[in-house]
Order: C-alpha cells, then sequence, then structure tokens
C-alpha cells in the first residue's frame, strides 16, 4: 500500500499539473511561470534566489522562466540598493491582473477535485499529506546530511 501512495501522488501532481496547463494556455503563460508569480505574489520583492528556495526548482530553469517574464512584462527586477549584486522581483500592473483571473479560475478548480469530499475529511487528508510531505524533507535531509 506504501507503493501504491508516491504513485497516486504522482499521478494527482501530473494531473493537476495538465489541467493547470490548459487553463493557463487562455493566458499564454506556462505552469512555470505561473508558479515564479504566485511566489511573487505572495512575497513581493524576493530575489531569484529566494524564489528557488520556494519553488525547489534550479538555477538555469528559474532563469530563462524571470527572463520571459521580464520580456512579456509580467515582472519587473530592481537592483539592491545595499548590494549591486541582488535583483529583487515585482509583479507588474498587468501580471497582477493575470494572478488574479486564474487564481479564480484555480479555486474552482480546486473545489471542483474536492466535491463530494467532507471538511471533516479534507482536514483528515490534508493532516496526513503534510506529514508524507514532512516526512520526504526530512529524509532528503537525512541523506544530504551523509554526504
Amino acid at each position: 500500500m506504501e507503493q501504491e501512495i508516491c504513485m497516486r501522488i504522482n499521478k494527482s501532481a501530473l494531473y493537476h499539473k495538465r489541467l493547470m496547463q490548459r487553463i493557463l494556455e487562455k493566458f499564454k503563460l506556462t505552469y512555470a511561470q505561473y508558479q515564479v508569480l504566485k511566489v511573487v505574489q505572495e512575497h513581493e520583492g524576493l530575489t531569484a534566489k529566494e524564489v528557488l528556495v520556494y519553488l525547489d526548482s534550479d538555477k538555469a530553469t528559474l532563469s530563462g522562466v524571470l527572463a520571459r517574464l521580464e520580456k512579456h512584462q509580467l515582472i519587473t527586477r530592481e537592483i539592491n540598493s545595499t548590494d549591486r549584486r541582488l535583483m529583487h522581483i515585482y509583479l507588474t500592473d498587468k501580471s497582477k491582473e493575470f494572478c488574479s483571473n486564474i487564481r479564480l479560475v484555480e479555486n474552482t478548480c480546486a473545489s471542483d477535485l474536492t466535491e463530494g469530499i467532507k471538511p471533516k475529511e479534507l482536514k483528515v487528508f490534508m493532516d496526513v499529506f503534510n506529514r508524507i510531505i514532512a516526512n520526504q524533507i526530512n529524509k532528503i535531509n537525512d541523506y544530504e546530511n551523509r554526504d
């Protein structure tokens, strides 16, 4: 049963990504671009390095995503006044509108996914799922500390 859990988690994540990609096509955004916009929306002024931590992504991928978002005027980057090596990332008015519209669709999507599930059941699921994530993080840390 434990092996089945990993397969189902992965399958669910893939379905979610596929569904979101279809939604994002209307906005001419990729899933990766939207993930960056969401993080920056929640934490305006982050540096690229801080965005990497939130998304658990790699530097090369994020660099390309940021360049495309800036090209399409969805983000701006401002140099830190005390450390010129650091660039802070901000949403533009255009991307704020995108994010609001997409967030509405995403919320409807989330409601559809939990249709027929009682709030109590959803709470138990979230508690268990959060424990699984915490266990994964602990295992990753264990492996990284062995090196």
